[in-house]
């Protein structure tokens, strides 16, 4: 666990939201840190491969972006307007700690109003994004100096040990993922392979799923694991809706995924004893696998996700077990194709 514990604080203190930050350059170092070779493609995505015995090929997809804010305008006071990038909740961007990729990194924050002064009208209503914006408290000078329209905005959330085994971030969706697919390839360096593995971190999931379509579509692919994050317990939530912590990853299983492919990872997840659960699926995933399944003449996908608490927000949760658990089950599918 020391060293997943190690390369999840390494990955989640990366930025890449959309196109822009350092997490690229996090991963691939990462992977070259194995004695694999990486490659960063011109979308962003980040490429490795294992070569296997045998003629097949498969690709394990892990999203290596985040979710978060581009700005969309500059006011005279020098505050800074903004728009979402992916599916964050604006119920939560008062208060919050943001660094700004400009010219420069920049430390800001959401402006809120004091409980103080707000109205009564006020104090049940969302504010909508276009009300909010971030100030840096530089002169306004040194703002249009730095920051231009179309740069991206991160959360500023801080990598925490809640417990022996359970992680606080920003970025855990998806970077648990991208921790889980690099100790496959950890784990396979010095393994028997009967199938070449191409691993992809890939770019934009939470934008516009360019990574997966590109590689998708590049790669001569037999079969496809992706490998992302799934809701975990909340109170409001009911059964059917979460899959808890500490449980093991969750199996999608729908339209999407061949039931052979959800048949091989229930096998060999009862096979290694891993505890797993089943996520049904009924229409689209919701990730990568729609952009890689629907590609050329179809591509065969199946989906690990980790469950995650408090998704699309700076204090997202994992367990590290979780992570385990999956990378086991990811690479005992893989001998089994």
């Amino acid at each position: 666990m020391e060293y997943l514990d190690r390369l999840l604080e390494s990955l989640t203190g990366a930025i890449g939201v959309a196109f822009a930050g350092d997490v690229s350059d996090v991963i691939a170092a990462e992977i070259k840190a194995l004695g694999i070779a990486a490659e960063i493609s011109p979308d962003g995505s980040v490429y490795a491969t294992l070569p296997g015995s045998g003629p097949k090929h498969v690709l394990i997809a892990c999203h290596g972006d985040e979710v978060g804010l581009m700005v969309t305008a500059l006011d005279e006071k020098g505050y800074i307007r903004f728009s979402m990038v992916g599916g964050c909740d604006p119920r939560i961007y008062p208060g919050q700690e943001v660094t700004i990729l400009g010219r420069e990194r920049i430390a800001g924050y959401v402006g809120v109003k004091p409980p103080h002064l707000i109205t009564a009208a006020e104090r049940n209503k969302i504010i909508p994004v276009s009300d909010l914006f971030i100030d840096t408290g530089l002169p306004p000078e040194k703002v249009r100096s730095l920051v231009g329209i179309g740069d991206t905005v991160a959360f500023a959330g801080q990598y925490r040990k809640l417990t022996p085994d359970l992680r606080s971030a920003k970025a855990l969706d998806n970077r648990a993922s991208v921790a889980c697919g690099i100790m496959v390839l950890k784990d396979m360096i010095d393994s028997p392979r009967p199938v070449s593995i191409h691993f992809v971190a890939t770019s934009q999931e939470e934008y516009t799923g360019l990574g997966a379509r590109v590689f998708s579509n590049r790669l001569p692919l037999d079969y496809a694991l992706v490998i992302d994050v799934c809701h975990a317990e909340y109170p409001d939530l009911h059964e059917g809706e979460f899959y808890p912590l500490n449980l093991g990853p969750a199996i999608g299983r729908g339209g999407t995924i061949p039931q052979k492919l959800f048949q091989t990872l229930a096998e060999t997840a009862r096979e290694l004893e891993i505890p797993y659960q089943v996520e049904p699926m009924p229409s689209t995933t919701g990730t990568d696998a729609d952009d890689i399944a629907f590609n050329k003449d179809g591509i065969p996908t199946a989906i690990l996700g980790i469950p995650l608490r408090y998704m699309h927000s700076p204090v997202e949760t994992v367990s590290l077990k979780d992570i385990e658990r999956a990378a086991r089950l990811a690479v005992g599918f893989i001998k089994k194709l």
